[in-house]
């Protein structure tokens, strides 16, 4: 007969051998700045020590009465910004929706979220950190950086973080966005039910970049798997998106709809119009990511309210887990949108050749 595994040490076990309060003992784990950084060290040490594991029944059960109670207020999270303004992020197409849904969510849940810029020419790494802590913070959401492959610099081991997006290269953390590459995939075969036979894709360079190439691998993706007959324009991912070079590539291939970034969206109907084509009677334009607040533009709502809320979910778990720092092994967690009408796309009926 086997021998019988050892008991499970709880968090009452160490409360009792640290000779403090279960709910001290709570707090410390989670690593709450209102307990005693000595006292902290001398838990988590004890925890270590007996090998505590939390027991996920129980984490479960707490979660499901948390979720029952009102929210007292627990702390605060850091929106990080790295523009060249401290409010220059509001001009990133989606970021007013993604900044709501974390407020509302934060707020649901007991934190407030606040923003913070790290773009200050006066804030080095460790003065920003020591900011930070300094106002309580102990979570942190890098909102969508200016440019693609960028890199900030903290102590990251003293907050639990996400990024939003795949903007941000350095350090990796881990991620919540959209689905890019299956959102373009559903946008594609979506033109084509709604009878597009030849759907073109272009968009400036760096939007393409920014999102980890995944708008030209899903589009590549969904031409493929177009029936025969359909034609496969070549994409044009232009270094400098302008109106003479969108004209030449539309003479060229001769979309009847086009997908191209959000935020030339207007542009592009602008420069279809210069053409006497008239959207969407001659040419449908869409997005795979229709801006937040826009009902004009077709395409996908990435639904980034409740991205914005997966973020904060997300920091708060981490948070109750005392997992902070750079992880090992980074992980994306993806939301898929959803197809929306909107005016620039109609149903395009096939030509009937008459045979008289």
């Amino acid at each position: 007969m086997s021998p019988s595994a050892p008991p499970r040490v709880t968090q009452r076990d160490l409360a009792r051998l640290a000779k403090v309060s279960h709910t001290t003992v709570s707090l410390a784990l989670r690593d709450h700045p209102s307990i005693p950084a000595e006292t902290r060290a001398r838990i988590t040490g004890l925890a270590r020590k007996h090998r505590y594991q939390p027991d996920p029944m129980l984490a479960a059960l707490n979660a499901y009465r948390v979720s029952r109670t009102p929210s007292r207020f627990q702390g605060t999270i850091a929106w990080l910004t790295n523009f060249e303004t401290a409010g220059a992020w509001r001009g990133m197409i989606q970021a007013a929706g993604y900044f709501l849904g974390a407020q509302e969510q934060a707020q649901r849940l007991g934190y407030k979220l606040e923003e913070f810029w790290l773009g200050d020419p006066l804030l080095t790494a460790r003065r920003a950190t020591h900011v930070l802590q300094a106002r309580g913070v102990r979570g942190l959401i890098v909102a969508p950086l200016p440019v693609p492959h960028g890199e900030l610099a903290l102590a990251w081991d003293r907050f639990s973080a996400v990024a939003l997006g795949s903007s941000l290269a350095r350090p990796q953390l881990h991620v919540v966005m959209n689905h890019q590459f299956r959102n373009m995939r559903h946008l594609v075969q979506q033109l084509h039910t709604l009878g597009h036979r030849r759907i073109g894709f272009a968009m400036p360079a760096t939007t393409d970049e920014r999102v980890d190439h995944n708008y030209l691998g899903g589009f590549w993706i969904a031409q493929q798997e177009l029936p025969p007959g359909t034609a496969r324009l070549a994409p044009w991912l232009a270094a400098t998106f302008a109106e003479a070079g969108f004209r030449a590539w539309a003479r060229e291939t001769r979309p009847d709809a086009v997908i191209t970034s959000a935020s030339w969206a207007h542009q592009v109907i602008d420069w279809f119009g210069a053409e006497g084509r008239r959207v969407p009677r001659d040419v449908g334009v869409a997005v795979a990511s229709i801006p937040f607040g826009d009902r004009t533009i077709s395409g996908i709502d990435e639904n980034v309210r409740a991205v914005g809320a997966m973020a904060v979910d997300t920091v708060v778990g981490m948070i109750h887990r005392n997992e902070t720092g750079i992880p090992t092994t980074p992980w994306r967690l993806l939301a898929e949108g959803t197809w929306f009408k909107g005016k620039t796309v109609r149903v395009r009926r096939p030509r009937v050749v008459s045979r008289f």
